[in-house]
């Protein structure tokens, strides 16, 4: 019997996946570790380029990554749901990272191959994700992911705009989205 991929129990599975999939860009925006462990199963393995493994060692690996970086954004694009099974799919989607390093240490000018040691940067960078997700106990999480690299732009930043009165990003649960949805009865 053949599957309809655009059946109302599969474009449920589509939105439930690109859910997922922003769900994780917002907790590795804010740093909310508990968000980026509930984006992948337990047993996922993470491939990041500079980081491959368990999705503890993820977590621990984007904090200590991002200790120094105020300012992240993950958009994704061109969502590709793919199913290879009633609770399996491959996913392809389009990311563009933005990233603001008020003093480019070392190791992060030796990351980018750009850039001064001690000077503000500001990186774009162009990748995809290839995930498999699979759906277990009615959940659709991460199961492996390979981030692959396809361009990116480093330069030296003119800093971050201050600006009165305006809400400012914060990469906790102190940012503005967090304590709306509190005070809106969202509670995770």
């Amino acid at each position: 019997m053949e599957v309809d991929d655009f059946s109302p129990e599969r474009l449920a599975d589509r939105a439930k996946i690109t859910e997922a999939l922003h769900k994780w860009c917002r907790a590795v925006d804010r740093l909310d570790y508990d968000g980026m462990r509930a984006a992948f199963h337990p047993d996922a393995i993470d491939n990041h380029g500079h980081y491959t493994g368990d999705v503890d060692g993820l977590v621990n690996w984007i904090k200590e990554r991002h200790r120094a970086i105020p300012f992240s954004l993950h958009s994704v694009s061109n969502v590709i749901v793919e199913f290879c099974g009633k609770d399996a799919a491959i996913v392809e989607s389009d990311v563009i990272t933005a990233q603001h390093y008020p003093e480019a240490s070392e190791a992060t000018v030796n990351l980018f191959n750009a850039g001064k040691v001690g000077r503000p940067m500001d990186m774009l960078a162009f990748a995809r994700y290839a995930d498999r997700y699979e759906r277990r106990n009615g959940q659709w999480k991460i199961a492996e992911r390979t981030v692959i690299y396809d361009s990116q732009i480093v330069s030296e930043s003119p800093g971050v705009p201050k600006v009165g009165g305006i809400e400012v990003g914060r990469r906790d649960r102190n940012d503005f989205i967090y304590r709306l949805r509190e005070r809106s009865g969202i509670m995770d």
